[in-house]
């Protein structure tokens, strides 16, 4: 920013705070006295917005969620409010400064992005329920400005992409710490890790989900440390970190947690193997393609299968199968048909952003109704990463995601292969792999709404189109 700009500002705010300063007298103001603390942290904003940024990150996984906090919404506290508000002021910094560097609007990341965001508009527009809608697509709209478009601005700088997943990656600690505490004063059984997430996390899955997408990280740091650039401490911060988080994952309970971690050990191979990545689209198509055709011979054996979840891991990592007598299981299949059926009542437009939980109960089917089923339809959503967005934005808002994610997977594996950086190799091998855990979590549950996993999942994003657009051929300082 230039000084002229910085003068500017300086007399904006200024004059600003006189203005106020007058009415709040005039009018017998009384949170006046909080005015001061705002402004300075609009200056830092102004000034210093990767710090700021990077504050936001470490805040993260130490928010609070709340449910309800009026009109039925719900807030997570205090990032949501930093969230919103470093969006509305670095909008308002850069259509003043225009600083930010528009090429960004050129990649195909973003672009595929800001299709679907249309899209979510458009069904937005046409919602069942638009107050429902209008909340989902803003918070989707300030997690994408934030995590998204400026954290490209501070990923530039290489350093600024360790100290993101750092500072995340250290707060996240602690709150794994704190849980594994609570859980191991009831010997760590299996009723107890729903509950023992709270308050920092609503969810055991999302809990598990957080963790595993930075698993792959912290393996490629520890095998790969000196060249990372860390030192034997460093190594054994990471060691730490890794063992904790694995920990935390085992006794989440959360058996998606453990297929998409060892998805991602799986998907180690083609990437050391160089395969392209339209190949391995080929290949999905093809699994797929035998999956729908034998599907009933499938779904006779899987209903062998009587394990129900259970402490320990065998026992509960065995009833993953079983589709007949697991609660969890046949109710997520309720929800899948339920989420199938409202795709054929509203195939194009679908139900609107966020209103899977307010519109599903007439679309179960008695067949599928399980133990745990509601007929008031407030379960939740459609715990799939992919019919969830079908039932609610229909056919064109899973497709704009689905392309998403293609350009995505397909930036990450040309810097794998292409970049002459060994450190951007890395991270974007980093990165694709922990993708790759969510992804495959993505099959049996969806928690891209959550704040806690926003951070990574755009941020990822964001750190990406960074590495394509500044580090691969550039310089690292």
């Amino acid at each position: 920013m230039s000084e002229a700009i910085k003068v500017r500002w300086f007399y904006f705010i200024s004059i600003a705070f006189v203005l106020t300063n007058s009415i709040a007298i005039i009018f017998d103001f009384p949170w006046f006295g909080l005015l001061p603390f705002i402004l300075i942290l609009v200056l830092v904003l102004i000034f210093k917005l990767d710090t700021i940024l990077l504050l936001l990150v470490f805040l993260v996984p130490l928010s609070i969620n709340i449910d309800d906090v009026g009109f039925g919404l719900g807030i997570s506290l205090p990032d949501e409010p930093f969230i919103i508000g470093i969006m509305c002021l670095a909008i308002f910094k850069y259509c003043i400064d225009s600083e930010y560097d528009y090429k960004v609007f050129k990649h195909p990341i973003t672009i595929a992005l800001l299709i679907n965001l249309l899209w979510l508009l458009i069904t937005t527009i046409t919602s069942e329920y638009p107050l429902v809608s209008i909340k989902y697509f803003l918070s989707r709209f300030w997690y994408e400005v934030v995590f998204y478009f400026l954290g490209i601005m501070l990923f530039r700088r290489f350093k600024n992409i360790t100290k993101y997943y750092w500072l995340y990656m250290t707060s996240l600690f602690g709150v794994v710490i704190f849980t594994l505490i609570k859980h191991s004063k009831y010997n760590f059984s299996l009723g107890r890790s729903y509950t023992v997430i709270e308050p920092f996390f609503r969810d055991h899955g999302v809990y598990a989900a957080t963790l595993s997408l930075l698993i792959p990280l912290l393996v490629c740091y520890i095998l790969f440390y000196r060249k990372m650039g860390l030192n034997l401490l460093g190594l054994g911060l990471s060691v730490l970190l890794l063992v904790v988080f694995l920990f935390g994952i085992y006794y989440s309970y959360t058996r998606a947690a453990w297929i998409g971690v060892m998805a991602a050990a799986c998907f180690t191979i083609p990437l050391l193997l160089r395969i392209k990545f339209n190949t391995l689209i080929i290949i999905a198509f093809s699994f797929a393609s035998f999956v729908f055709v034998f599907q009933n011979q499938i779904v006779y054996l899987l209903s062998k299968n009587q394990q129900k979840s259970a402490d320990g891991f065998t026992n509960h990592f065995q009833s993953i199968s079983n589709i007949k007598t697991d609660p969890s299981n046949t109710e997520r299949i309720n929800r899948w048909v339920s989420a199938i059926n409202m795709f054929e009542k509203k195939p194009i437009l679908g139900f609107g952003p966020g209103t899977y939980s307010f519109c599903y109960a007439p679309f179960q089917k008695s067949q599928y109704l399980t133990e745990i089923s509601t007929n008031f339809g407030d379960g939740g959503n459609a715990h799939s990463e992919y019919l969830n967005p079908l039932a609610e934005t229909g056919v064109f808002g899973l497709l704009t995601y689905l392309i998403l994610i293609y350009f995505v997977f397909s930036t990450g594996f040309r810097l794998y292969y292409t970049a002459p950086k060994f450190k951007v190799q890395i991270i974007s091998i980093s990165i694709l792999l922990g993708f790759a855990t969510y992804f495959v979590h993505g099959f049996l549950n969806n928690y891209i709404e959550s704040d806690k996993i926003a951070a990574l999942f755009w941020g990822g994003f964001g750190v990406l189109t960074a590495l394509d657009i500044y580090h691969n051929k550039q310089p690292i300082e």
